[in-house]
Protein backbone atom coordinates (compact mmCIF):
# COMPACT_ATOMS: atom_id res chain seq x y z
CA UNK A 1 0.00 0.00 0.00
CA UNK A 2 1.36 3.42 -0.99
CA UNK A 3 2.27 5.98 1.68
CA UNK A 4 -0.39 8.44 0.48
CA UNK A 5 -3.04 5.70 0.66
CA UNK A 6 -1.97 4.87 4.22
CA UNK A 7 -2.12 8.55 5.20
CA UNK A 8 -5.62 8.83 3.71
CA UNK A 9 -6.83 5.77 5.66
CA UNK A 10 -5.35 6.98 8.95
CA UNK A 11 -6.83 10.45 8.40
CA UNK A 12 -10.26 8.95 7.72
CA UNK A 13 -10.01 6.89 10.90
CA UNK A 14 -9.17 9.95 12.98
CA UNK A 15 -12.02 11.92 11.42
CA UNK A 16 -14.34 9.05 12.32
CA UNK A 17 -13.34 9.48 15.95
CA UNK A 18 -10.85 6.63 16.27
CA UNK A 19 -8.14 7.72 18.69
CA UNK A 20 -4.43 7.40 17.83
CA UNK A 21 -3.92 5.16 20.87
CA UNK A 22 -6.57 2.76 19.57
CA UNK A 23 -4.92 2.70 16.16
CA UNK A 24 -1.54 2.08 17.79
CA UNK A 25 -2.88 -0.84 19.81
CA UNK A 26 -4.68 -2.35 16.81
CA UNK A 27 -1.60 -2.06 14.58
CA UNK A 28 0.79 -3.22 17.34
CA UNK A 29 2.68 0.08 17.05
CA UNK A 30 4.08 2.16 19.87
CA UNK A 31 2.03 5.37 20.02
CA UNK A 32 5.09 7.59 19.59
CA UNK A 33 6.16 5.55 16.53
CA UNK A 34 2.73 5.92 14.94
CA UNK A 35 2.65 9.65 15.58
CA UNK A 36 6.19 9.98 14.21
CA UNK A 37 5.16 8.15 11.02
CA UNK A 38 2.15 10.43 10.59
CA UNK A 39 4.44 13.46 10.96
CA UNK A 40 6.71 12.19 8.18
CA UNK A 41 9.35 10.08 9.89
CA UNK A 42 8.71 6.97 7.80
CA UNK A 43 11.04 4.01 7.78
CA UNK A 44 10.40 1.23 5.26
CA UNK A 45 9.76 -1.22 8.09
CA UNK A 46 7.13 1.04 9.71
CA UNK A 47 5.43 1.70 6.38
CA UNK A 48 5.28 -2.02 5.61
CA UNK A 49 3.87 -2.79 9.06
CA UNK A 50 1.10 -0.20 8.63
CA UNK A 51 0.40 -1.44 5.12
CA UNK A 52 0.11 -5.04 6.36
CA UNK A 53 -2.26 -3.94 9.13
CA UNK A 54 -4.59 -2.01 6.80
CA UNK A 55 -4.47 -4.72 4.13
CA UNK A 56 -5.43 -7.25 6.80
CA UNK A 57 -8.45 -5.12 7.69
CA UNK A 58 -9.45 -4.99 4.01
CA UNK A 59 -9.09 -8.76 3.67
CA UNK A 60 -11.20 -9.34 6.77
CA UNK A 61 -13.93 -7.03 5.49
CA UNK A 62 -13.86 -8.69 2.07
CA UNK A 63 -14.35 -12.07 3.72
CA UNK A 64 -17.30 -10.73 5.72
CA UNK A 65 -18.76 -9.10 2.62
CA UNK A 66 -18.70 -12.38 0.71
CA UNK A 67 -20.59 -12.02 -2.57
CA UNK A 68 -22.99 -9.44 -1.18
CA UNK A 69 -23.75 -6.46 -3.44
CA UNK A 70 -25.40 -3.31 -2.09
CA UNK A 71 -28.30 -2.84 -4.49
CA UNK A 72 -30.70 0.12 -4.23
CA UNK A 73 -33.24 -2.15 -2.51
CA UNK A 74 -30.58 -3.33 -0.05
CA UNK A 75 -29.73 0.29 0.73
CA UNK A 76 -33.40 0.99 1.48
CA UNK A 77 -33.53 -2.02 3.81
CA UNK A 78 -30.38 -0.94 5.66
CA UNK A 79 -31.75 2.59 6.03
CA UNK A 80 -35.04 1.30 7.48
CA UNK A 81 -33.26 -0.92 10.01
CA UNK A 82 -30.88 1.87 11.01
CA UNK A 83 -33.85 4.18 11.43
CA UNK A 84 -35.41 1.70 13.84
CA UNK A 85 -32.15 1.72 15.84
CA UNK A 86 -32.26 5.48 16.37
CA UNK A 87 -33.29 6.58 19.89
CA UNK A 88 -36.70 8.20 20.28
CA UNK A 89 -37.97 10.52 22.95
CA UNK A 90 -36.60 11.21 26.40
CA UNK A 91 -36.48 7.51 27.24
CA UNK A 92 -34.44 6.75 24.09
CA UNK A 93 -36.74 3.94 23.03
CA UNK A 94 -35.97 2.18 19.79
CA UNK A 95 -38.41 1.26 17.05
CA UNK A 96 -39.39 -1.54 14.72
CA UNK A 97 -38.59 -2.02 11.04
CA UNK A 98 -41.10 -3.90 8.90
CA UNK A 99 -39.56 -5.30 5.70
CA UNK A 100 -42.01 -7.41 3.75
CA UNK A 101 -42.65 -8.33 0.14
CA UNK A 102 -41.47 -10.38 -2.82
CA UNK A 103 -39.10 -13.28 -2.31
CA UNK A 104 -35.65 -13.32 -3.84
CA UNK A 105 -35.32 -9.52 -3.76
CA UNK A 106 -32.40 -9.43 -1.32
CA UNK A 107 -34.17 -9.03 2.02
CA UNK A 108 -32.52 -11.98 3.78
CA UNK A 109 -29.14 -11.44 2.12
CA UNK A 110 -29.07 -7.83 3.30
CA UNK A 111 -30.00 -8.76 6.86
CA UNK A 112 -27.39 -11.52 6.99
CA UNK A 113 -24.77 -9.11 5.65
CA UNK A 114 -25.62 -6.60 8.39
CA UNK A 115 -25.23 -9.32 11.04
CA UNK A 116 -21.82 -10.30 9.64
CA UNK A 117 -20.61 -6.71 9.53
CA UNK A 118 -21.93 -5.53 12.91
CA UNK A 119 -21.63 -7.49 16.16
CA UNK A 120 -24.60 -5.57 17.53
CA UNK A 121 -26.96 -6.94 14.90
CA UNK A 122 -28.60 -10.25 15.79
CA UNK A 123 -30.21 -12.33 13.06
CA UNK A 124 -32.40 -15.41 13.21
CA UNK A 125 -34.50 -17.19 10.61
CA UNK A 126 -37.75 -18.58 11.96
CA UNK A 127 -38.75 -22.14 11.08
CA UNK A 128 -40.81 -24.98 12.51
CA UNK A 129 -38.59 -25.43 15.58
CA UNK A 130 -37.93 -21.70 16.04
CA UNK A 131 -41.26 -20.02 16.53
CA UNK A 132 -41.53 -19.42 20.26
CA UNK A 133 -40.13 -16.46 22.19
CA UNK A 134 -37.37 -18.38 23.98
CA UNK A 135 -36.26 -20.48 20.99
CA UNK A 136 -35.94 -17.40 18.77
CA UNK A 137 -33.88 -15.53 21.34
CA UNK A 138 -31.77 -18.61 22.02
CA UNK A 139 -30.89 -18.86 18.32
CA UNK A 140 -29.86 -15.19 18.24
CA UNK A 141 -27.74 -15.62 21.37
CA UNK A 142 -26.09 -18.74 19.98
CA UNK A 143 -25.14 -16.94 16.77
CA UNK A 144 -23.72 -14.07 18.81
CA UNK A 145 -21.76 -15.95 21.46
CA UNK A 146 -21.13 -19.35 19.92
CA UNK A 147 -21.72 -20.97 23.31
CA UNK A 148 -25.09 -22.58 22.76
CA UNK A 149 -27.21 -19.55 23.61
CA UNK A 150 -27.92 -20.65 27.19
CA UNK A 151 -28.29 -18.08 29.98
CA UNK A 152 -26.68 -18.51 33.37
CA UNK A 153 -28.54 -20.40 36.10
CA UNK A 154 -31.44 -18.25 37.26
CA UNK A 155 -30.99 -15.74 34.43
CA UNK A 156 -33.89 -14.82 32.15
CA UNK A 157 -33.38 -15.18 28.43
CA UNK A 158 -34.17 -11.47 27.97
CA UNK A 159 -31.43 -10.60 30.48
CA UNK A 160 -29.02 -12.86 28.64
CA UNK A 161 -29.79 -11.04 25.39
CA UNK A 162 -29.31 -7.60 26.92
CA UNK A 163 -26.03 -8.75 28.42
CA UNK A 164 -24.76 -9.55 24.92
CA UNK A 165 -26.51 -6.81 22.94
CA UNK A 166 -26.12 -3.21 24.22
CA UNK A 167 -28.52 -0.32 23.65
CA UNK A 168 -28.71 0.60 19.98
CA UNK A 169 -28.48 -3.01 18.82
CA UNK A 170 -31.11 -4.59 16.60
CA UNK A 171 -32.62 -8.07 16.54
CA UNK A 172 -33.73 -9.20 13.07
CA UNK A 173 -36.37 -11.91 12.70
CA UNK A 174 -36.54 -13.36 9.19
CA UNK A 175 -39.49 -15.40 7.84
CA UNK A 176 -41.56 -13.38 10.29
CA UNK A 177 -44.78 -14.55 8.63
CA UNK A 178 -44.28 -17.77 10.64
CA UNK A 179 -44.10 -15.97 13.99
CA UNK A 180 -47.38 -15.53 15.84
CA UNK A 181 -48.59 -12.05 16.69
CA UNK A 182 -48.50 -12.91 20.39
CA UNK A 183 -44.77 -13.71 20.18
CA UNK A 184 -44.19 -10.46 18.30
CA UNK A 185 -45.90 -8.63 21.16
CA UNK A 186 -43.64 -10.38 23.68
CA UNK A 187 -40.60 -9.15 21.76
CA UNK A 188 -41.68 -5.53 22.22
CA UNK A 189 -39.95 -5.57 25.60
CA UNK A 190 -36.65 -4.99 23.79
CA UNK A 191 -37.37 -1.64 22.10
CA UNK A 192 -39.51 -0.45 25.00
CA UNK A 193 -37.39 -1.38 28.01
CA UNK A 194 -33.90 -2.16 26.76
CA UNK A 195 -33.28 0.21 23.85
CA UNK A 196 -32.85 -2.64 21.36
CA UNK A 197 -34.60 -2.27 18.01
CA UNK A 198 -36.50 -5.02 16.20
CA UNK A 199 -36.80 -5.81 12.50
CA UNK A 200 -39.32 -8.24 11.04
CA UNK A 201 -38.72 -9.60 7.54
CA UNK A 202 -41.37 -11.60 5.76
CA UNK A 203 -43.48 -12.19 2.68
CA UNK A 204 -46.49 -10.30 1.40
CA UNK A 205 -48.95 -12.69 3.05
CA UNK A 206 -47.31 -12.07 6.42
CA UNK A 207 -47.57 -8.32 5.94
CA UNK A 208 -51.26 -8.53 5.08
CA UNK A 209 -51.87 -10.62 8.21
CA UNK A 210 -50.06 -8.08 10.36
CA UNK A 211 -51.95 -5.12 8.94
CA UNK A 212 -55.31 -6.92 9.03
CA UNK A 213 -54.80 -7.63 12.72
CA UNK A 214 -54.45 -3.87 13.29
CA UNK A 215 -51.80 -4.57 15.88
CA UNK A 216 -51.17 -0.99 16.98
CA UNK A 217 -48.54 -2.09 19.51
CA UNK A 218 -46.30 -2.97 16.57
CA UNK A 219 -47.35 -0.63 13.76
CA UNK A 220 -47.24 2.46 16.00
CA UNK A 221 -43.55 1.82 16.66
CA UNK A 222 -42.60 1.65 12.99
CA UNK A 223 -42.47 5.42 12.41
CA UNK A 224 -41.36 5.25 8.80
CA UNK A 225 -39.01 2.27 9.06
CA UNK A 226 -41.28 0.38 6.73
CA UNK A 227 -40.49 -1.17 3.35
CA UNK A 228 -42.61 -3.17 0.93
CA UNK A 229 -40.23 -4.86 -1.49
CA UNK A 230 -41.63 -5.35 -4.96
CA UNK A 231 -40.12 -7.62 -7.60
CA UNK A 232 -36.50 -6.61 -8.34
CA UNK A 233 -36.15 -3.46 -10.42
CA UNK A 234 -33.72 -2.63 -13.21
CA UNK A 235 -31.53 -0.61 -10.84
CA UNK A 236 -31.04 -3.63 -8.57
CA UNK A 237 -30.17 -5.91 -11.47
CA UNK A 238 -27.83 -3.36 -13.05
CA UNK A 239 -25.98 -3.00 -9.73
CA UNK A 240 -25.45 -6.76 -9.62
CA UNK A 241 -24.34 -6.99 -13.26
CA UNK A 242 -21.82 -4.21 -12.66
CA UNK A 243 -20.43 -5.97 -9.58
CA UNK A 244 -20.29 -9.31 -11.43
CA UNK A 245 -18.75 -7.72 -14.54
CA UNK A 246 -21.49 -9.03 -16.81
CA UNK A 247 -21.56 -6.80 -19.89
CA UNK A 248 -23.44 -6.60 -23.17
CA UNK A 249 -26.90 -5.67 -24.44
CA UNK A 250 -28.10 -9.22 -25.06
CA UNK A 251 -26.64 -10.37 -21.75
CA UNK A 252 -28.41 -7.57 -19.87
CA UNK A 253 -31.71 -8.28 -21.61
CA UNK A 254 -31.56 -11.95 -20.60
CA UNK A 255 -30.57 -11.13 -17.02
CA UNK A 256 -33.46 -8.68 -16.77
CA UNK A 257 -35.84 -11.42 -17.87
CA UNK A 258 -34.48 -13.80 -15.22
CA UNK A 259 -34.20 -11.22 -12.46
CA UNK A 260 -37.46 -9.30 -12.76
CA UNK A 261 -39.78 -11.84 -11.19
CA UNK A 262 -40.68 -13.09 -7.73
CA UNK A 263 -37.50 -14.74 -6.48
CA UNK A 264 -35.63 -13.14 -9.35
CA UNK A 265 -32.36 -12.06 -7.73
CA UNK A 266 -31.92 -15.52 -6.25
CA UNK A 267 -32.49 -17.03 -9.70
CA UNK A 268 -30.13 -14.53 -11.29
CA UNK A 269 -27.38 -15.29 -8.79
CA UNK A 270 -27.67 -19.01 -9.52
CA UNK A 271 -27.73 -18.32 -13.27
CA UNK A 272 -24.48 -16.36 -13.14
CA UNK A 273 -22.85 -18.88 -10.81
CA UNK A 274 -23.72 -21.82 -13.08
CA UNK A 275 -22.68 -19.82 -16.14
CA UNK A 276 -19.29 -19.13 -14.59
CA UNK A 277 -18.80 -22.82 -13.92
CA UNK A 278 -19.41 -23.61 -17.59
CA UNK A 279 -17.16 -20.73 -18.69
CA UNK A 280 -14.37 -21.94 -16.43
CA UNK A 281 -14.62 -25.49 -17.74
CA UNK A 282 -14.55 -24.17 -21.32
CA UNK A 283 -11.59 -21.89 -20.66
CA UNK A 284 -13.66 -18.83 -21.53
CA UNK A 285 -12.95 -15.43 -19.97
CA UNK A 286 -16.26 -13.84 -21.00
CA UNK A 287 -19.65 -14.69 -19.59
CA UNK A 288 -21.76 -14.17 -22.71
CA UNK A 289 -25.48 -14.65 -23.35
CA UNK A 290 -25.04 -18.25 -24.49
CA UNK A 291 -23.29 -19.23 -21.26
CA UNK A 292 -25.84 -17.33 -19.19
CA UNK A 293 -28.67 -19.25 -20.85
CA UNK A 294 -26.91 -22.56 -20.23
CA UNK A 295 -26.35 -21.47 -16.64
CA UNK A 296 -30.04 -20.65 -16.23
CA UNK A 297 -31.03 -24.06 -17.56
CA UNK A 298 -28.61 -25.77 -15.15
CA UNK A 299 -29.95 -23.64 -12.28
CA UNK A 300 -33.49 -24.78 -13.13
CA UNK A 301 -34.85 -21.26 -13.56
CA UNK A 302 -35.25 -21.18 -17.36
CA UNK A 303 -36.52 -23.79 -19.75
CA UNK A 304 -34.87 -22.43 -22.87
CA UNK A 305 -36.54 -21.04 -25.92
Amino acid sequence: MREDAIVARLTAMREAGIKPLTMANESKFELNMLEAWIKGQRSKEATKALSDWLTGIDDEIAELEGEFVMTPTSARIVKAIEQARSPRGKEARRGIALIYGASGAGKSETAQWMARMDDNVGYVQAHGERLKYVSLLQAIAEAKTGYGGHPAVGEKMSDYITRNFPEGSVLIFDHAQLISLSVMEQLLIFPDAYGIALAFIGNTKGYNTLISAKLAQITSRVAGAHIIVEIPGEDDIDALLEAWNVKGREERKFCMMIGRQDGGLRYLHETVREGRKIAHAAGSQKLDARLLKLGAVNAGCWGGG
